[in-house]
């Protein structure tokens, strides 16, 4: 289990993007303490590399022409 500080540091980002993937539940996590109190928040590292995994984003492979840029021919 990772705390929200060290599921930053894995992830590359800070600690409020964590918090916020965790508000736009996002990130599955666990929220432990009391109601109405501050509690911890805990994250399981097969869900945080889960998450990451489906963030990824494949590259284009070839590169769209530049429309600004006019050939003479």
């Amino acid at each position: 289990m990772l705390t929200v500080k060290q599921a930053a540091e894995r992830s590359g980002v800070s600690e409020s993007l964590v918090y916020q993937w965790i508000n736009e539940r996002l990130l599955p996590h666990y929220r432990l303490g009391g109601k109405g109190k501050r509690g911890k928040v805990m994250i399981e590292e097969a869900d945080l590399s889960a998450f990451l995994a489906n963030c990824r984003q494949e590259a284009k492979p070839e590169i769209p022409p530049l429309k600004h840029i006019r050939i003479h021919g």
